[in-house]
């Protein structure tokens, strides 16, 4: 319902009228909607539009995400406003990941699972050339609409408040997906496809029109004939690569000059009978849905031309329109989170080597500790002996650990949320994840293939299953595992002050729970016990929290709310919801 953007009239109380202007603190010339006003609605893209414009980014990129859950189009480009030059939503569309199974995955049942960002895909544009009587959205809809399941994926003027004219949204580009489901007889196409769809006539928006027939596989031209100035603004795509494709709403009395010029444009741009489509008053609706959609199966079988997002935005710049994530503000963190991704090939050899404090010896350590506490393992071994014993042996492992020096990335990783400011460590974070998610899904991806083989053989050795539940765990990366890291090193650094091996004055992490808690307080999570070894760092968790309640002032008392559920019930989303939070979810 967000989409709904009528205004709704209340009757006034007794109370608000006897308030004047003067009690209200109301300047002179602010205007109260009156009965008689007729603007009592605003177009939903133009609400749109002021929204995105007045964001920032990261609640720019919070909307994209709500509005793709919904399957609503995405604005690709904003119109330029208060801005030179519109402007490609690079950053704002980085969140994203989908999930599909093309029909070459049918019979193994797989899927991929990737960035929207990064997949290269086949560009399909709709555009209006003058005027025309019907809606291109409404048609858009309807093209991607499987039977029986229409969806409303762009905004048409048959939708509520969908006929007011527009006032800021003209010139906007909005971009949407079909995703196969891995069913031939139900998916309208084999693979996945974005369709674009420009707002407003691409005479007046050249620019936008110029962007899309670079980037596009093939542009559709909806139009109600072809003037002399059109023809000869359409022969300068001669020579592109680009295919393109005429709907024309049949008017009798114009058919005469269009077929004319539509013989000129058919050298120029290699068009054939297949490329001009009539759309008369008499024409079936569903049938003319059906050729188009067997224009666009036509347009994908001939091996087109695929482009992802992060390959537009380069053309974009080449164009001269502004690509959002391009500033220093977010281009520095970005610098830091790829010179620590960019050492990362083979996740699991990465954690060994990189994050060692999180290997053999803190397993070892999380099961001694455990055995302190339940001495389940003591025999006849005295009691004091035995706890001395376990004691001993965990110092051994605490010095083990604070043997080990920082890395690079671990230095790097500090760097990035200690020494940023506030919106540059928000950022960071967000560059650290977005590097390592497709990283860690790349490999994630083949195991879970090796691991559904073996288990369609079941007479496979359950030791090798065994080794494959290690690699997959070994093979997932995330921040959390960077301030597991920092957390061990705290934690073994406590250990050693603790028992004397250590002077206070040679401490080097005392910081480190600070920048935690400053972290909980900007929305990101903190891991109290691992999915790994289920160990918890008792002395770091301990600290973190004691930061936090100096920040708040020592004058709360928190009380703590427990979401509990099967995996990918939505409890994360949930908490970030309600909440503002960061949490991880499973999606991606």
């Amino acid at each position: 319902m967000a989409r709904s953007t009528s205004l709704e009239h209340r009757v006034p109380t007794d109370q608000t009228l006897t308030m004047d202007k003067e009690e209200l603190d109301i300047p002179e010339d602010f205007t109260f909607l009156s009965d008689t006003d007729t603007s009592d609605s605003l177009h939903p893209l133009d609400v749109l539009c002021a929204i995105l414009l007045s964001s920032d980014s990261f609640l720019q990129q919070e909307i994209l995400s709500k509005m793709s859950m919904c399957q609503f189009a995405l604005p690709l480009l904003l119109p330029a406003l208060d801005t030179p030059k519109c402007t490609l939503l690079l950053w704002a569309m980085r969140d994203m990941v989908r999930k599909w199974r093309p029909h070459s995955l049918s019979e193994s049942r797989g899927f991929r699972e990737e960035s929207l960002v990064l997949t290269s895909m086949p560009t399909i544009s709709f555009v209006r050339m003058g005027s025309c009587s019907f809606s291109k959205s409404h048609l858009l809809n309807e093209v991607l609409s499987p039977s029986q399941q229409h969806q409303d994926f762009f905004i048409h003027r048959d939708m509520e408040s969908g006929n007011i004219p527009r006032e800021i949204a003209g010139g906007l580009l909005e971009i949407s997906w079909y995703f196969p489901a891995g069913r031939e007889n139900l998916d309208l196409f084999p693979e996945p496809v974005v369709v674009t769809n420009l707002q407003g006539d691409i005479e007046l928006h050249w620019l936008q029109f110029s962007f899309l027939t670079e980037v596009s596989s093939a542009v559709f031209i909806l139009t109600e004939s072809i003037s002399e100035r059109e023809c000869t603004l359409l022969s300068s795509l001669q020579g592109s690569a680009t295919k393109y494709y005429f709907i024309f709403n049949y008017q009798a009395g114009k058919a005469k000059e269009t077929l004319e010029f539509l013989k000129k444009l058919a050298s120029m741009l290699k068009l054939n009978k297949s490329h001009v489509l009539w759309k008369g008053g008499t024409t079936n609706k569903a049938q003319f849905v059906k050729v188009l959609q067997s224009a666009i199966a036509a347009i994908m079988k001939s091996s087109p031309k695929r482009v992802s997002i992060e390959a537009m935005a380069e053309t974009a710049r080449q164009l001269g329109i502004q690509v959002d994530e391009d500033n220093k503000e977010c281009q520095t963190p970005n610098t830091y989170a790829k010179e620590i991704t960019a050492q990362i090939k083979d996740v699991a050899k990465y954690k060994r080597e990189k994050l060692r404090l999180q290997g053999e010896t803190w397993r070892n350590l999380a099961e001694v500790d455990t055995e302190l506490c339940r001495m389940r393992k003591q025999g006849d071994t005295p009691l004091e002996n035995y706890k001395s014993q376990l004691k001993k042996k965990l110092m051994d492992l605490c010095a083990q650990q604070n043997k080990h020096d920082l890395t690079d990335g671990l230095i790097t990783f500090i760097t990035g949320i200690e020494y940023l400011h506030h919106r540059e460590k928000h950022y960071f974070l967000k560059w650290m994840k977005f590097g390592l998610d497709p990283i860690a899904r790349e490999n994630l991806s083949k195991l879970w293939d090796q691991y559904k083989e073996k288990c369609k053989n079941s007479k496979d050795d359950p030791k090798m299953f065994a080794e494959l539940d290690k690699l997959i765990s070994a093979s997932s990366l995330g921040v959390e595992h960077f301030m597991r890291e920092l957390g061990q090193f705290y934690e073994a650094e406590c250990s050693m002050v603790k028992e004397g091996k250590m002077a206070e004055s040679q401490r080097q992490f005392t910081h480190l729970p600070s920048i935690a808690a400053d972290l909980m307080l900007k929305g990101f999570p903190m891991e109290i016990i691992d999915g790994d070894i289920s160990n918890i760092p008792l002395q770091w968790v301990t600290d973190v929290l004691s930061q936090l309640d100096a920040k708040l002032g020592g004058r709360y008392r928190m009380p703590v709310l427990t979401v509990l559920g099967v995996q990918s019930t939505g409890k994360s989303t949930l908490l970030n919801i309600m909440f503002g939070l960061q949490f991880a979810v499973s999606s991606g």
